[in-house]
């Protein structure tokens, strides 16, 4: 799984089903980026898309139960992987790495 395949599969399960359109926006993706992630995601069987409440011309992105497995497999390899790299650091020097990593990604 990519890096991009894991930011929408996670978008998706945080918020129990996003259009394209929206995982686009939060994303900071491309509409067609979205369209070929989620074609990807749904091949594998990680993700479906449903039809939309109020908007019967959108389909919601909704993690499948194989998507929410692998979802948390995916985070406890990156929680490890994190945890080797930032080993050398202190739990202070960690926070602080990861309060300033949150502002340089933060878009406001």
């Amino acid at each position: 799984m990519r890096s991009r395949h894991y930011t929408v599969l996670s978008a998706s399960a945080a918020r129990g089903g996003l259009s394209q359109r929206e995982l686009g926006e939060i994303l900071g993706v491309d509409p067609s980026a979205v369209v070929a992630l989620v074609d990807d995601l749904e091949r594998a069987g990680l993700v479906r898309r449903d039809p939309h409440p109020d908007d019967r011309r959108t389909r919601l992105v909704v993690v499948t139960a194989a998507g929410q497995v692998t979802l948390a497999e995916t985070r406890e390899l990156a929680r490890r992987v994190d945890d080797g790299l930032l080993a050398a650091l202190t739990p202070t020097e960690r926070a602080t790495l990861e309060t300033l990593l949150e502002r340089l990604t933060d878009p406001s």
